[in-house]
């Protein structure tokens, strides 16, 4: 998720088709010595650099603003942004990789464990191999454990770009109009999901039958996946079966929430318009139509110039306080068919990494900087309390199949809160989908 402006200088398509239209080059092995001119074969670099976004990102996280300073400071390159509609797309990269062609000399994807795909098949630039960690983009600049989002055993096959967790937003004023703050005016924060459920049943209202204020939306869109192994790594510390690397949703802890869910959904209590729109949620949350959001915990920020500037924060997910929730970033990846690796990691170091990149990226949209000097300038109590959470948290499993997770869990949770499946035969599906899919990374 960020920001961004200099539009005249990016050439926006949403068209996937852009992302596999042109000719085939032959892969590099690796991109090293001084990133601005070279191919990995000796010969000079093309000075048109490709990059594929998905679509959201090139206005959240600021990437017009990116080509425009980048453009000024080298005049004789032509960078193109090719966006991708979503992460449906992703898959069809592999094939084209694996032939030695690509369309895009950078790809960045909404959470590493998307690229992971790539990385199994060998098909990726590893960073460690390049100039990338020298300067002020040196490895003890990057916040916190931010560079392990994009790495497996000491391969970095992705710079992390725009930090983030999933957290409950929360709308302060609307709990302070429902006697659910403290004497100093801080939101009392719910201990577990029964409590989660009071407060969304407290703090919803209707006229006749329709809902005027929506208690609580939970994030059972496209991204229902994310919201599942957040609520579970909040609630026990751990969404993977015991002594494995095995996710599971089969716990006393997960059945227990479900219910709940259920239960709200059922409600209305919870509502279920992210089935059918990703961004009901969001929306709603900065219409000020909603008190209690599920998803990213960037919402905050995004949310504040609508909703008035001090009522909009963050708070932990039961159990997320102590346990850590979901983390990830946006991944920036580099496939090894790309002509230009040189210039390529050059961008992503002077242009990704960016201060008024990463920084108006934050303040806009609530997507962290991952450079310790830009996040610390950044004032807010919704920073604070996320990257409280971030500490704690961990990343999405890295499976070579885990789009598959992505694009079909959603649909069983979906089929479970409206009825069409027991909670049995839930976690049964969720289970053998889990149990099918490719685990390995090598």
């Amino acid at each position: 998720m960020s920001q961004s402006k200099f539009k005249a200088f990016a050439v926006l398509s949403v068209c996937s088709a852009l992302v596999f239209a042109s000719a085939c080059s032959k892969a590099p092995q690796g991109a090293s010595g001084n990133p601005s001119g070279g191919s990995a074969s000796g010969g000079p670099e093309p000075k048109t650099l490709k990059i594929a976004p998905d679509a959201w990102m090139v206005e959240k996280l600021q990437l017009n603003t990116a080509v425009a300073k980048f453009k000024e400071k080298h005049p004789d390159v032509n960078v193109v942004l090719q966006p991708y509609p979503d992460k449906t797309v992703l898959a069809n990269f592999a094939l084209q990789w694996s032939q030695n062609k690509t369309d895009a000399d950078i790809v960045m994807v909404d959470g590493s464990q998307e690229a992971v795909q790539y990385m199994a098949k060998d098909l990726l630039l590893d960073f460690n191999k390049t100039d990338f960690f020298t300067g002020a983009t040196a490895k003890d600049k990057f916040v916190g454990t931010a560079l392990k989002f994009g790495d497996v055993n000491g391969f970095q096959f992705a710079i992390p770009f725009s930090l983030e967790t999933y957290a409950i937003n929360v709308n302060k004023k609307m709990f302070q109009e429902a006697g659910l703050t403290d004497a100093q005016g801080n939101v009392i924060q719910p201990k577990n999901w029964d409590e989660i459920y009071q407060y969304a049943k407290k703090l919803t209202k209707k006229d006749g039958n329709k809902v005027t204020q929506q208690g609580m939306t939970i994030q059972w869109g496209p991204n229902a996946q994310s919201t599942l192994i957040a609520v579970e790594q909040a609630a026990r510390g751990s969404f993977y079966k015991d002594n494995s690397n095995v996710l599971t949703f089969d716990t006393p802890e997960m059945r227990n929430i479900l219910s709940i869910w259920k239960k709200g959904a059922d409600e209305g209590v919870f509502s279920i318009d992210t089935f059918t729109n990703k961004d009901a949620g969001r929306n709603n949350f900065d219409a000020g139509q909603v008190a209690m959001l599920l998803q990213s915990g960037s919402t905050a920020a995004e949310a504040e110039p609508t909703i008035g500037k001090g009522n909009s924060t963050v708070i932990p997910i039961p159990g997320s306080d102590k346990n850590g929730s979901y983390a990830f970033t946006a991944g920036i990846i580099v496939p090894k068919a790309t002509k230009a690796p040189k210039l390529a990691v050059q961008f992503i170091q002077e242009a990704l990494m960016d201060s008024q990149v990463q920084n108006d990226g934050a303040t806009k949209w609530g997507k962290l900087p991952v450079i310790n000097d830009y996040f610390d300038k950044i004032n807010a109590e919704w920073k604070t309390n996320l990257y409280t959470i971030i500490q704690k948290s961990v990343t999405a499993p890295f499976y070579r199949d885990y789009p598959v997770l992505d694009k079909n869990m959603p649909v069983e949770l979906q089929n479970y809160l409206t009825g069409k499946e027991d909670l049995d035969t839930f976690i049964k599906n969720a289970e053998k989908m889990i149990d099918g899919i490719n685990k390995n990374v090598k």
